[in-house]
Parts: C-alpha cells; structure tokens; sequence
C-alpha cells in the first residue's frame, strides 16, 4: 500500500513538471492553473503576480522577451506537512530573443504547495537566479538565497 505522503510527493513532482511543460509549450493559462486562486509567482524584476490571471499575464509579458525558450527542471526535494508543502527545485532555461542573442540561467525555485480539492497546488512560487550568462559576455553569479554565510 502505497502511503498518502508518497502519493503527495508524487502529485507535486507531476504538478511542478506540468509548470515547466506550460512554460516549454508557452501556455500562460494553464501555467497559471497550476496555482490556487490568490496563489502568488515572484519572478526577479517582475511585481509579484497575484491571483492566476495576473501570473497568466506576467508569463505572456515574459514569453515576448524570447523567440525560443526551453526550461528544464533538474533536482528537487518536497516537505509534506499534511495539507500544505514545501519544495525547492533547480532549474535552467536556454532562451534566444529575436535579435538571435543568447540567453542561459540557473536558478532556484521555493515553494509553498497546498492541497485543494482540484489537488495539489502552488499557494506561492519564488525563482531566484543562481548564475546567467549571455554567450561571449561574462557570467554574473548569484548567492543562493538560503546559502549559509561563509
């Protein structure tokens, strides 16, 4: 028998897959549906986008920036504490704008889950850059935002 916090982790890896995928086919409104109704996406350089028509919009904005687009979700892991979670997980995007520049990033996302009766979905989604870097320009790195002062 499989247990209700295996199930979870396995609904929340599907649901984080299923925004990398609206990002991937530039499907702003079912990226948005990935959310609860207020659910908040906080994207560096973007005013938060709160409620599922504002994040549909602030992806639309963004998606205009590029050409070409391809996010992928790397490692993760999930904290289930009953009806809500947490989760991080890594992620770069290759993306070409019009002009045929180059763009390349990695970065981390936290965040913050609640299991509704449509199932399991992002209260808040926060990305914060880890590295970027546009081909012949130099790299800009970034601290992670949870690091551990050294």
């Amino acid at each position: 028998m499989v247990s209700d916090h295996a199930i979870s982790q396995i609904e929340i890896r599907d649901l984080t897959a299923r925004f990398t995928d609206a990002v991937n086919r530039r499907a702003p409104k079912e990226l948005a549906d990935l959310f609860t109704d207020d659910g908040e996406w906080h994207v560096p350089g973007v005013p938060v986008a709160s409620g599922r028509e504002a994040i549909s919009a602030v992806l639309h904005s963004l998606l205009k920036n590029f050409a070409r687009l391809v996010q992928l979700t790397h490692s993760g892991h999930i904290d289930v504490a009953g009806d809500t979670a947490t989760a991080t997980w890594y992620i770069t995007e290759n993306a070409e704008d019009a002009d045929g520049n180059a763009f390349a990033f990695t970065g981390v996302y936290t965040d913050h889950l609640v299991r509704t009766e449509s199932g399991w979905r992002f209260a808040s989604r926060s990305f914060d850059f880890l590295h970027r870097t546009r081909p012949g320009s130099p790299a800009r790195w970034y601290p992670h935002p949870r690091a551990e002062a050294s």
